[in-house]
């Protein structure tokens, strides 16, 4: 077993489904296109707090730390 570099970050919300905005719904589609078959997404609401999470691995710790961090933004704009 070889565990792969891991990201996981949270984005806080006061409301509303930012999970659903056209922006987040594009950069989620545009992020697992870039990982492709190296990596996974991983990307969910909280079930006790108002946080998105926002997880992703793969064999590039560079590459999913900046689609970690593409989605973040995304979420992070429709939140506001």
């Amino acid at each position: 077993f070889e565990p792969l570099p891991q990201i996981l970050k949270n984005v806080r919300y006061r409301s509303g489904e930012p999970l659903q905005a056209d922006s987040v719904v594009t950069a989620i589609a545009h992020a697992r296109e870039r990982l492709g078959n190296a990596g996974r997404l991983v990307i969910r609401p909280s079930g006790t707090e108002t946080v998105i999470r926002v997880m992703a691995e793969g064999d590039d710790r560079g590459l999913v730390l900046e689609v970690v961090d593409e989605v973040v933004e995304a979420v992070t704009r429709a939140a506001a």
